[in-house]
């Protein structure tokens, strides 16, 4: 808890902090709340009754039990938001040495370190505390008749986000152990993310591609869109009504990997 307490104060204290924050709460609700007023399709082309709805919250966007699915595969936009403000706070004490001082002042490597997986762990806290927070008003508003069953069904989705999202905190952290500077780091991580992986990926084919690092994290959630307008079967599109299990497992598996590896990095690192 007395590291806990000293990476808070750390956060808490850093103007930067609430800056970013803020914004990426108010990203994450904006996107969830006027999510609902997109329309698909012009409804003055629903004259002849084809289209049985005018917007996706009129579609269904917050109705139960889906509504979880929904909601974390919006907000899934902005899980890098967090994880580029840790690569701001991790950089800045390997250029400013305070990570020396630390240990100077009586913290070990191992504890110090502890206190960066606390940061990573507040970080995403705080992304599933918006995003519930966000879900369960719109559901509120959306649902007449709440049945707490359905409302219960589809909360491992938010598991999912919780994972997914320390997942990226994890491969950014370790990816700023290995740079230390958080302008290359966060190349790194977009090119890798949205380009090199995915073109592996294309190279190597199924089921390998499935078990890339980062694809179990982009697998939790396939896009509910599909199934919201109506299309999946026009499409030949399966959405899944529950979050895998297999590639849950399988995201935690790399979460604990990188974790360890960047401890090892700094472990070996000279202070």
């Amino acid at each position: 808890m007395k590291l806990l307490k000293i990476e808070w104060l750390k956060l808490r204290n850093h103007k930067f902090f609430w800056i970013g924050m803020a914004l990426y709460a108010a990203s994450m609700i904006v996107l969830i709340t006027q999510m609902g007023k997109f329309a698909p399709f012009d409804s003055k082309n629903n004259e002849g009754g084809m289209i049985a709805f005018q917007n996706l919250a009129d579609a269904g966007l917050y109705k139960l039990p889906y509504i979880w699915q929904h909601v974390t595969y919006l907000a899934s936009f902005f899980k890098f938001i967090p994880a580029f403000l840790l690569i701001f706070f991790i950089s800045n004490e390997y250029q400013y040495k305070t990570y020396r001082q630390n240990v100077i002042d009586g913290l070990s490597i191992g504890q110090y370190y502890i206190s960066k997986l606390f940061s990573a762990l507040i970080f995403t806290t705080i992304s599933l505390e918006i995003v519930t927070a966000t879900g369960f008003v719109m559901a509120l508003i959306h649902n007449e008749n709440i049945d707490w069953s359905k409302f219960l069904y589809g909360t491992d989705y938010l598991t999912g986000f919780f994972v997914e999202v320390l997942f990226i905190m994890m491969f950014t952290m370790f990816l700023t152990l290995v740079f230390k500077r958080s302008t290359i780091t966060v190349i790194v991580i977009l090119a890798y993310y949205f380009i090199a992986e995915p073109l592996l990926g294309l190279v190597l084919g199924e089921p390998v591609k499935n078990y890339l690092p980062t694809e179990p994290s982009r697998l939790l959630n396939l896009q509910p869109i599909t199934r919201l307008l109506g299309a999946d079967g026009l499409l030949g599109n399966v959405t899944p009504d529950v979050v895998s299990i297999k590639y849950l497992v399988t995201t935690i598996f790399y979460t604990v990997i990188l974790g360890t590896a960047g401890y090892f990095i700094l472990k070996k690192r000279d202070l």
